[in-house]
């Protein structure tokens, strides 16, 4: 299943068409709701390599959330919102539940004014909101995301996060939080914490971008501990041409074993790139994209096949706020065969 269920441009050309429905209720509050419906035929093995294809299955990444806001005070917006997950994502890093419950997904109370965002609950970190994108997309997060070490987390409960207004081209995120532990729920693990932040920088049509995370006891380890830090840009060409590259370095120290215990003195990092084309002419657009993981380092020693890269092509089209697709992605992880990874789907946002 791939992480990102919005389709790059496509869905920002469908939403700036879309504005959230209030719901008719009894408040002086703002209330609405918004969502995204996604369906997709996928087959993860296509060429069915050593017997291993499950065959074709259909994937329900729809959503839905609530937001309701109000002004607390001069320039001080309040805004609650609570999210729920893709109906058929399962969070295997807390025990297998389902992604489909509210509050899956970003989950928070907030304050805004022309001075910045303040959010706190659950909500994605600066650093692995570029790895998600633009960096994953078209169905690059075997990879860039999930795949090699890891050592990063993505979208966490314990946080406290603070956005920055635009400074001329110059923006940045920066938070702090917790693990949620094995059983997720929002429940801390103790003496596991993280620091993230990014920074953009936007000018003429290219966008700069970095971003670093550092944290004790990641997952929830005692004493394995994690540091990450991203570089990349996003342009946008003439012709309806567009590209996003990005480089990313993860490390983790006393690396846990399989038992989740970690191993003191073992000390394993990874780097990994990502490149990302695409070109539009009116409603049909085109992505192409290409991950690696170069092989990882076990306290200075090379790791045999521990390698992976994945190749996609993405066909897609605007129609009436519909945006039906077209994903062909090849899998290759050390020297064994290639996972032939084919997707046909239609999402639109609401």
């Amino acid at each position: 299943m791939f992480k990102k269920t919005l389709l790059g441009a496509a869905i920002a050309l469908v939403a700036s068409g879309v504005t959230a429905k209030e719901v008719g209720i009894n408040s002086d509050f703002n209330v609405e709701v918004y969502g995204v419906a996604a369906i997709s035929l996928v087959n993860y093995n296509t060429t069915d390599n050593n017997d291993a294809s499950s065959g074709y299955v259909v994937e329900n990444e729809s959503r839905i959330g609530f937001r309701a806001h109000k002004e607390m005070f001069e320039n001080v917006l309040i805004t609650m919102q609570i999210e729920s997950g893709y109906v058929d994502s399962t969070d295997w890093g807390h025990g297998g539940v389902s992604g489909g419950v509210l509050g899956f997904r970003d989950t928070f109370v907030g304050a805004s004014g022309d001075w910045g965002n303040v959010r706190v609950g659950r909500v994605l970190t600066p650093l692995y909101e570029l790895v998600d994108w633009p960096y994953s997309n078209p169905g690059l997060g075997s990879v860039f995301d999930w795949g090699g070490i890891a050592g990063h987390y993505d979208r966490q409960s314990n946080q406290v996060r603070y956005d920055s207004p635009k400074f001329g081209g110059f923006s940045f995120a920066t938070s702090v939080g917790r693990d949620d532990n094995a059983n997720g729920g929002g429940a801390a693990t103790r003496d596991s914490s993280f620091v993230s932040a990014n920074a953009k920088y936007s000018f003429e049509k290219v966008t700069f971008m970095g971003a670093v995370e550092t944290g004790s006891d990641f997952n929830g380890v005692a004493s394995q501990d994690n540091q990450a830090y991203l570089v990349g840009f996003e342009a946008s060409l003439p012709a309806g041409f567009g590209l996003a590259a990005a480089y990313k370095m993860e490390s983790l120290d006393n690396q846990a074993n399989k038992a989740g215990v970690a191993q003191m003195g073992t000390d394993v990092e990874q780097g990994s790139y990502s490149i990302i084309g695409q070109y539009w002419s009116g409603p049909i657009g085109f992505k192409l994209g290409y991950a690696a993981n170069l092989e990882s380092e076990t306290n200075g020693k090379t790791d045999k096949d521990s390698d992976s890269n994945t190749i996609s092509g993405q066909l897609m089209a605007v129609h009436n706020g519909f945006v039906p697709y077209l994903r062909v992605a090849g899998r290759t992880v050390g020297d064994a065969d290639t996972d032939i990874v084919t997707r046909v789907g239609l999402e639109y946002g609401f």
